[in-house]
């Protein structure tokens, strides 16, 4: 199919390109062979009148022209897929789509199994493919459908669901000595702290509202940028950490540790689900969203 000469097929080969930056990736990606895929390099670089991509090593690096066409590329045919190529009505039963969710382990662990179970039951030939949550323009890059995140990471331009709240516990090791039946505000301000980090910054979680409440900071010892992690690296020592609620409760089942009230008022964490703005009207994703908000109602 041609628009104004251009083969539209080149713009998929060009996107797969400009995500893959690797000859040989890009056709594994739209299932296409590596002499197909330098043919279809040939024609675009004759197209647009400009080499596109240079050989840097095993790297193709975009032209500044590859640059500007990155995005409306992209949105081209994430648009042509939701109004055009994908189906206007909806079967859960017969779906065999494979969606691509982005989530923290704990989030994971927490509520994934049981919207893998209503899947079971209800959509049995959907697959999710489960990932956690690393650079921050996935939803852009088209490389997942669903985000789960605290909602003060959400990215602007994309609407999103708020889906559950978490609130906080401190947890210490059972033989720990310091820490009393309860903890008080002096021995969550002197107590070493094992912290789990986020970002570009390695930030400390809500370091930064308990300065500003307190004007302290905590006498942070151990920062993991793992989530799950805190319970562990607190056991044998007489260090707290301050993890969300449901983890707490998980993990006080199998390990030696003390589940206590934290000494200040925490506002609780709102867990959200982003998606992106061209996918508003994909029904398929739709009906996945409501699953998991219907879900995430019952944990």
């Amino acid at each position: 199919m041609r628009f104004k000469g251009l083969d539209l097929n080149l713009l998929v080969a060009l996107d797969a390109l400009i995500a893959e930056r690797n000859v040989t990736r890009a056709g594994e990606r739209i299932h296409l062979s590596q002499s197909g895929m330098s043919s279809a390099v040939s024609r675009l670089r004759q197209y647009f009148d400009d080499e596109l991509f240079v050989q840097v090593g095993r790297e193709l690096i975009p032209t500044s022209l590859t640059e500007t066409l990155a995005k409306p590329v992209r949105r081209i045919l994430v648009e042509m897929e939701n109004t055009i190529i994908s189906r206007p009505k909806f079967d859960p039963a017969s779906d065999e789509r494979c969606y691509r969710i982005a989530a923290s382990e704990l989030t994971t662990m927490v509520l994934m199994p049981t919207v893998i179970s209503r899947l079971a039951q209800d959509a049995p030939n959907i697959r999710l493919n489960l990932s956690t949550i690393g650079e921050t323009d996935l939803l852009d890059k088209g490389d997942i459908d669903l985000m789960i995140i605290p909602k003060q990471f959400t990215q602007d331009g994309h609407p999103f669901d708020e889906i559950y709240q978490e609130g906080y516990k401190c947890i210490c090791w059972q033989e720990n000595t310091s820490i009393g039946e309860k903890i008080t505000f002096e021995d969550y301000q002197s107590a070493g702290h094992v912290v789990v980090s986020y970002g570009k910054n390695n930030a400390p979680a809500f370091d930064s509202w308990f300065m500003s409440h307190y004007g302290i900071s905590r006498r942070v010892e151990i920062m993991t940028s793992n989530l799950l992690a805190p319970p562990s690296l607190i056991i044998g020592t007489q260090r707290i950490a301050t993890v969300h609620s449901r983890l707490a409760q998980i993990v006080s089942q199998s390990l030696p540790i003390r589940v206590l009230q934290p000494p200040i008022e925490i506002p609780p964490l709102t867990q959200s689900m982003q998606y992106h703005r061209n996918r508003e009207n994909d029904v398929g994703l739709s009906w996945l969203r409501q699953l998991i908000i219907d879900v995430a109602k019952t944990i």
